[in-house]
């Protein structure tokens, strides 16, 4: 290093340790000390800017942002490295100037068009901001600049290709890359010599597999598909060229573009062609990759579209010596059983021939547990009397059937699906408490008599088995039919069921650790019952890693802030995330957060590599996970903990909470067991905790979090410059409210929107006006009224919110409570919060804040906070009812025999007696309790 560069170091060192400790002013003076010296250079004057914008004082920032545009539009442009570092970060900063972003790139690099760090440097931040537009310029520089290196021209297409796709792009955008995208991919294609025996391609004709699976993309997004099948039977790019050598993935996408380019004649003779009986030994093993139900689907999509009786006989002739060669493939049963199902839709065939049909593959594949799903497609369309005929003909074929090892009790599993499925949920209110009885002891009795493998292992080597579904089906049975022989009390008879079902399961879970089902059902039993420590507990067994906590973790975490916002005590071997519900949304906030910082690496290096698919649906993944609607309501959640139960303050997730963006919705629910009618909703949407949050939710918590930090800035006397803007209360809580959002959510939406008013007139504000305040301090009285009605408790009788909420035996005397009670407290105590804290600042004495009405403003801090006293009040009368003497052998006796005025026959019990160990029930009804107190200390915990 010279003595120039050493000095130079040593000058930037002093500014960047100033920086470092939060010294701007030192900062700011040592760069102005070498300007005036003569050292007036760009690269000082951007870093000056940028100092200047990083202060906290409006004067300076202007100055900044001032100087740093005036650089961005200097003449000549801006072409030292760091210099343009410095101005890209600086802009970052500033926000909203994308546009000047982008110019001061595309200047350099027109400025120096040989110098590939600038030109690299461009299309990395455009590429890495999704900025395709940019990025595509850039590569479109690289490749002229660069000719040699043939991945710039590649990238170039890429990119075209990327901006067509994008929904963000213009319509006419979209129209012109996406040609421009087709025509360049097309000149790569034409480049590839025919002769597989050339050894040399040129520079920009198309050389991978993955660079081919980019050509069918962009032909795929131009509605090409005709094409995708002309150059996959070309010699030089074909599946059977030297480039794809029979790939099975090429295959795939030969057969789905048959499909979308209609082409059902050459399709029909492709599948059969892939699915030719092998006559060699050769060809034997290649057939099981063949028999693919894309495949099948073709074939018989094919045979359908082409509506001719010859060709149907000649298909049905075909897969007939298919399944006499290749007796076990499912999906040739699939294919004959398709075929004959929309021959009966198209009057062809009758029922009975239907009826044959799924009799036939139901004793094929009886041992198969998927034979209930696949026979649901055609089940429906059979009339009632065929519907118990084949359910009888299920029992009876179960009855008969000897299978052993994993084989062993799954057609009686399967014909119990059936008879659930269609003799009783599809009529459930005719089922009697007799037959719902009868269905889980036999669901009870065939779990015990059905083998499993010893259990010499440890429990964390323990495989689920196909028996586990009994234990399953009988709590769903309990859960599902409780209500319809008693609907007057449905609610609490389908709180009891829910004890009676997490017993079974728990029994279960001695024998499967790791049943996925039963411990996604035992989390949401658990929530239902108000026992949150216990749904965090079964969802740490769960192991959710990466993208389940965007797939599935909405089953613990929806509403889990209003249910079970305060940490459990400590349980030895467990994870803080493990009791602690804070913690668990932060871990699963860090997962979006280093989701995409790996996104973002994987994007760089599979283009690097080629990998244009991949990097397509990384693309896709990323922005899919940023717009998440999981991710925002975790977010908006562990707020809202963190106001209920304290903790560390959880400001870094502002952004994600208040951003406005659409939102994305992933959540899936296919991990629950369902074998519900077709006609029903699922069995998950019975066991949901309210309706499924969504835009209309995100937007009200969002108004909240939007009160409540105008509120600590108000507390704090920080100046509040831009009084943030009141949503309608249409757009908060329309006629469709309910479809998103509990009752207490739409209660307390419209009274912290009140509150918002208010304490946006406190903040100065003159949006807001006389009548408004009156208003919505009217609005506020009557619901911390309605609140006090709701609590007060008259007598030996309970108030109307413990009646409403908790689980009732025979007596007037609450049991327990249910996640109701606690969902209901924690929404109105969160309110109950904001209006103390919006009064105690309206009621400060020297105060420079807009004044509210005295009387009022003592009025209302009194009655807000008897609300808080008397819903702890209430929590604390059911604490005491949970730990009353003898509780816990009515429980266990609860479980065991049903609920006093209601009880069992004797099968059941005997069932139950039988199945579930009486230590282990203790523990389970000794747990439970255990975590209601916890829940309901959690509430006497609530400071104001």
């Amino acid at each position: 290093m010279s003595t120039n560069d050493a000095v130079f170091h040593r000058r930037n060192k002093q500014i960047e340790d100033a920086i470092d400790v939060g010294n701007l002013k030192q900062a700011l003076q040592l760069i102005e000390k070498r300007i005036k010296k003569g050292e007036d250079t760009s690269f000082l004057k951007a870093w000056k800017a940028h100092i200047l914008h990083r202060h906290t004082d409006d004067t300076h920032i202007q100055r900044g942002i001032t100087e740093t545009l005036a650089l961005c539009k200097a003449e000549p442009a801006v072409t030292d490295l760091d210099t343009l570092d410095i101005l890209h970060e600086t802009l970052q900063r500033m926000g909203g100037h994308d546009d000047t972003m982008r110019s001061i790139w595309e200047r350099a690099a027109k400025a120096k068009p040989q110098d590939l760090d600038i030109q690299t440097r461009w299309f990395e931040y455009a590429f890495e901001k999704d900025d395709w537009k940019s990025a595509q310029k850039a590569a479109m520089s690289l490749q002229n600049n660069f000719p040699k290196k043939r991945n710039y021209y590649i990238w170039a297409i890429f990119l075209c290709y990327l901006l067509a796709v994008d929904e963000a792009s213009l319509e006419m955008d979209r129209k012109l890359f996406g040609t421009l995208a087709y025509r360049m991919v097309s000149k790569a294609a034409e480049s590839v010599p025919a002769d597989p025996k050339e050894l040399l391609s040129p520079p920009r004709a198309i050389q991978s597999a993955e660079e081919l699976l980019l050509l069918v993309k962009i032909y795929e997004s131009q509605g090409r598909h005709s094409e995708v099948v002309k150059v996959l039977d070309s010699a030089n790019l074909g599946i059977k060229s030297k480039m794809v050598q029979n790939d099975w993935s090429f295959i795939g996408v030969k057969l789905a573009s048959l499909e979308k380019a209609e082409m059902w004649t050459e399709g029909l003779s492709y599948a059969k062609e892939l699915l030719a009986i092998p006559s060699t030994e050769e060809e034997k093993k290649g057939i099981q990759e063949r028999d693919d139900w894309a495949v099948w689907h073709l074939l018989v999509t094919a045979t359908q579209r082409l509506n001719s009786t010859e060709t149907t006989s000649e298909t049905q002739g075909f897969i007939a010596e298919f399944i006499a060669a290749q007796p076990k493939s499912r999906n040739a049963q699939l294919a004959h059983l398709d075929l004959t199902h929309s021959a009966f839709q198209s009057g062809s065939v009758s029922q009975e021939d239907l009826l044959s049909a799924c009799q036939a593959y139901f004793i094929h594949s009886k041992n198969k547990l998927y034979c209930f799903s696949d026979l649901l497609a055609y089940l429906p369309s059979l009339d009632k009397d065929a519907i118990l005929a084949f359910a009888d003909h299920a029992a009876k074929a179960a009855e008969q059937s000897e299978g052993a090892g994993p084989f062993n009790g799954v057609a009686v599993i399967n014909a119990l699906k059936v008879e659930y499925c269609f003799l009783m949920s599809s009529d459930a209110a005719k089922v009697s408490r007799e037959e719902m009885e009868s269905f889980v002891s036999r669901c009870l009795k065939a779990y015990r008599e059905t083998e499993r493998p010893a259990q010499r292992d440890a429990p964390s080597t323990i495989e689920s088995q196909p028996s586990d579904d009994l234990c399953v089906l009988a709590a769903m049975s309990l859960i599902r039919f409780s209500g319809s022989w008693n609907p007057s009390k449905q609610e609490d008879i389908q709180d009891i069921m829910l004890i009676r079902a997490a017993a079974i399961l728990e029994r279960l879970i001695v024998d499967s650790p790791h049943n996925y089902q039963g411990l996604l059902l035992l989390v949401r039993l658990y929530l239902r019952l108000g026992a949150g420590s216990l749904a965090l507990k079964a969802f740490s067994k769960l192991s959710v890693k990466q993208l389940q906590f965007e797939t599935v973790a909405h089953n613990l975490f929806t509403r889990l802030s209003t249910i079970h916002p305060h940490s459990a005590p400590p349980t030895d071997g467990a994870e803080y995330k493990d009791f602690n519900p804070q913690s668990a949304f932060v871990q699963a906030l860090n997962f979006y957060r280093s989701a995409d910082l790996t996104s973002t690496r994987q994007r760089s290096k599979g283009l690097d590599y080629g990998s244009y698919v991949n990097v397509e649906g990384t693309i896709e993944l990323q922005r899919r996970l940023r717009q998440s609607v999981c991710r925002r309501m975790w977010a908006l959640q562990v707020k809202q903990t963190q106001r209920l139960a304290g903790g560390d303050p959880m400001g870094r997730f502002d952004d994600i909470a208040r951003d406005p963006s659409p939102l994305n919705d992933q959540r899936t629910f296919d991990a629950f067991m369902n074998c519900e009618a077709p006609s029903q909703p699922t069995f998950e949407e019975l066991v949901r905790l309210g309706p499924l949050p969504q835009d209309r939710w995100v937007r009200s918590a969002q108004m909240t979090d939007k009160l409540l930090g105008l509120l600590r800035d108000l507390a704090s006397q920080k100046p509040i410059s831009v009084a943030p803007e009141v949503p309608s209360l249409e757009d908060l809580v329309g006629a469709s409210a309910e479809s998103d959002m509990t009752a207490s959510e739409i209660e307390s939406t419209k009274t912290n929107l009140s509150l918002l008013r208010l304490a946006i007139y406190l903040s100065g504000s003159k949006s807001i006006t006389p009548e408004q305040v009156d208003e919505s301090l009217n609005k506020v009285e009557e619901w911390l009224s309605s609140k006090l009605n709701a609590l007060k408790k008259e007598g030996t009788s309970v108030s109307v919110l413990v009646s409403e909420t908790a689980i009732f035996l025979q007596s007037d005397t609450p049991y327990a409570p249910t996640w109701r009670f606690f969902h209901t407290v924690y929404s109105m105590l969160d309110s109950v919060k904001a209006a103390v804290s919006l009064f105690s600042i309206a009621s400060k004495k020297g105060s420079k804040n807009a004044k509210l009405p005295k009387d009022r403003v003592t009025s209302l801090l009194d009655t807000a906070r008897k609300v808080h006293q008397s819903a702890q009040a209430n929590a604390r009368a059911l604490k005491n009812h949970v730990s009353e003497s003898g509780k816990l052998g009515s429980l266990i006796d609860l479980v065991m025999a049903g609920s006093g005025t209601a009880e069992d026959g004797a099968q059941l019990r005997g069932e139950l007696e039988k199945t579930i160990d009486t230590s282990s029930l203790e523990l389970f009804c000794g747990e439970l309790m255990e975590s209601w107190e916890e829940a309901l200390g959690g509430v006497l915990a609530v400071r104001l």
